[in-house]
């Protein structure tokens, strides 16, 4: 059964909850901040489907020979480019899904601002699909949705963490050409606990509700992406994201799932048709294309990837895979776990984690004065050199 997994190594999929025929599956044993699967004896009937569907049990690698291939690319629409994460490769392909009637399943914001997975063929619901999500993604049932969907013959899009996709790919067991696959470059994920401390932690300080949650706004540029949260009472948060607490437990290699540290499915193991990115390093590699409102480092992982790609509404060029994984080294290796992450947890569970964020991540008034400091230096060294790039 499914309870022989270690807390360590589960990534948390859904899997296991999805195939249970007897829904004798539910989140309730807490490791950290993330809450992991349990059976409930009554109704298990020991059948092992949740076995046989486990991810990280079967250890499977599913890269297709002679890939991946690597591209750099973006909508040529501006606005959609604007309210993407990168380069809006997800809105192109979704576009394409929809325009052959299919349907797509992705990572949300609830109202009450949690993240969940869904399948529509909504326009307007697949647009919540854009953009960054650093939570932990509710499942629920969307795998059991995307099967029937593709049983009934419908074309479906999955979008999702290397994990997920190697999760899904499990619980289908074998997949159909009408099965498109994409995973994000992953650093890790957070929990659901941590996003909702955080947010108290804003709203505290703010004396208001959250009626909006970006992760990555680009109002002022992609470069310099930002957290930025609306509130009810007219006040707005916006820190860049190297700054934000949140985010530095995020980057900083604190607050991350467990198996996050030594993911097995990176590397192009998962058997995705498409690995996405940011592509970082373009002020540097295509400065001729940067033009700051986000470009996608797409590596098309099977041949299925790469017939589709080329019906797609995509300003595209031939990319480096080398430049790529440079400046995005999370493809193919896991972060190491930060010093900081045991002592953060311990004041968690003593103080609680609203507190751990404000002492260990939110930063301090003298650091936040050393960050304007460096910048007015920087700012004033690019003028007196007389640089005519962009300071980003």
């Amino acid at each position: 059964m499914i309870d022989i997994v270690n807390k360590e190594d589960c990534v948390l999929c859904g899997s296991c909850v999805n195939v249970c025929p007897k829904e004798a599956i539910s989140y309730k044993a807490r490791y950290y901040d993330f809450q992991y699967p349990v059976i409930d004896p009554e109704k298990c009937v020991k059948c092992n489907l949740c076995q046989k569907v486990c991810p990280v049990l079967l250890n499977e690698d599913n890269r297709e020979i002679g890939f991946p291939k690597a591209y750099i690319g973006r909508v040529a629409d501006r606005y959609t480019r604007m309210d993407s994460t990168s380069g809006g490769f997800f809105s192109a392909l979704s576009e394409f899904v929809l325009s052959k009637g299919g349907y797509v399943c992705g990572a949300v914001l609830t109202d009450d601002f949690h993240v969940q997975h869904v399948v529509s063929a909504d326009r307007t619901i697949v647009q919540l699909m854009r953009g960054s999500k650093y939570a932990q993604s509710d499942m629920k049932l969307a795998m059991r949705e995307v099967k029937s969907l593709l049983n009934a013959g419908k074309i479906v899009l999955f979008s999702g963490c290397p994990c997920q996709i190697a999760g899904i790919r499990a619980y289908l067991k074998e997949i159909p050409d009408s099965l498109i696959l994409m995973e994000v470059v992953c650093h890790g994920i957070p929990s659901d606990k941590m996003l909702q401390s955080y947010l108290n932690v804003q709203r505290e300080k703010m004396q208001a509700n959250i009626t909006r949650l970006e992760f990555r706004n680009k109002k002022k540029g992609w470069h310099r992406s930002a957290v930025r949260i609306e509130f009810s009472n007219g006040r707005i948060y916006h820190s860049p994201i190297t700054v934000d607490a949140y985010m530095a437990g995020y980057f900083g290699n604190i607050t991350l799932k467990s198996s996050c540290y030594h993911c097995r499915f990176r590397n192009f193991r998962s058997g995705s048709d498409f690995t996405v990115g940011d592509f970082w390093g373009a002020e540097i590699e295509v400065p001729e294309l940067d033009d700051n409102t986000g470009l996608s480092a797409i590596m098309v992982n099977t041949q299925k990837g790469l017939k589709i790609i080329q019906n797609l509404h995509l300003e595209l060029y031939t990319g480096d895979l080398k430049k790529i994984i440079q400046y995005n080294s999370t493809i193919t290796k896991s972060v190491e776990v930060n010093p900081k992450r045991i002592p953060f947890y311990c004041y968690a569970e003593e103080n609680g984690y609203p507190e751990a964020i404000k002492e260990f991540l939110w930063e301090k008034p003298y650091q936040k004065t050393k960050r304007i400091l460096r910048y007015l230096l920087r700012v004033c060294k690019h003028r007196i050199l007389g640089k005519g790039k962009t300071l980003y």
